[in-house]
């Protein structure tokens, strides 16, 4: 290992630095994602980003859950169709991938597939090559027991150079300190948000997170309080907590503070509502 390839304390402040403006949106996982995707093809020097999360119980295939990218439109388009086609286990990489150990596992292509198969392989010919793509630097970070994982993808212009190992090792470190943080200070896809609700249990959150008890809540949205009883327990089970407390510290820490305008439809109530 040369000297050039090793990690340098810029690459350090750079990765943390990013984190941090993730960290900022991190309430909101498309706008992480984008700001993340955006951010490392800046520090690391790549033509576009992808990725996403997925569940991965090795030996078996990776099976996704959520996916995001920043290609140009004609990218995006064959990224698209090539997935639906074929799905994820067909492609070299993803394939190559099932068979190297680890928690966090960071690879170049040409670690996972030799230039004499994946310039053959449909993957390259039918997608990558005509969305103008070659070399690409795949990190999964396990980011729980269960199997859940985080997924990203750097890619260089077809004639590009390949990635180099401090390039590598620069991805390397920024997945292993964010992934940590997927499902807490940053939001999973997977998480339920207050916006796939059922206008019910919207409108139900909405009060609670307004201050009303259950009694108040059932005033205000003409149930009884046994209905509204049920609607918090689901709520609870939806949102993994067993607390009111622990239900709004959630909801409000993923919200960021931000404006409630999944509330409408809650009547407001005047200030001597009685508890």
């Amino acid at each position: 290992m040369g000297k050039s390839d090793l990690l340098r304390v810029q690459d350090v402040r750079d990765a943390y630095r990013l984190i941090g403006e993730c960290r900022d949106l991190g309430g909101e996982p498309a706008l992480w994602h984008f700001r993340m995707s955006a951010g490392l093809c800046r520090l690391i020097g790549a033509e576009a980003a992808s990725g996403g999360e997925g569940v991965w119980i090795r030996p078996h295939a990776i099976r996704p859950i959520s996916a995001f990218d920043n290609f140009d439109p004609i990218g995006r388009e064959r990224l698209m169709a090539y997935f639906r086609e074929n799905g994820p286990a067909a492609d070299p990489i993803f394939g190559a991938l099932r068979r190297v150990p680890g928690r966090l596992i960071t690879c170049t292509r040409r670690e996972l597939v030799p230039d004499r198969v994946w310039y053959r392989c449909a993957s390259f010919n039918d997608y990558r090559r005509v969305a103008g793509i070659d070399h690409q630097l795949t990190s999964i970070y396990q980011v729980s027991d269960e199997g859940a994982i985080s997924g990203i993808s750097l890619h260089r212009a077809t004639g590009a150079r390949d990635f180099s190992p401090r390039e590598q090792r620069r991805l390397s470190f920024f997945h292993a300190e964010l992934g940590r943080l997927i499902g807490r200070s940053l939001a999973s896809i997977s998480e339920p948000s207050p916006g796939t609700l059922a206008p019910r249990l919207r409108q139900t959150l909405a009060c609670l997170v307004e201050g009303d008890s259950e009694k108040q809540v059932a005033a205000r949205l003409g149930l009884s309080p046994t209905t509204v009883h049920q609607y918090v327990t689901t709520l609870y089970r939806r949102f993994g907590v067993r607390s009111r407390g622990q239900l709004l510290a959630h909801v409000l820490k993923r919200s960021g503070g931000a404006d409630w305008t999944w509330t409408s439809g809650v009547t407001p109530l005047d200030s001597s509502r009685s508890a």
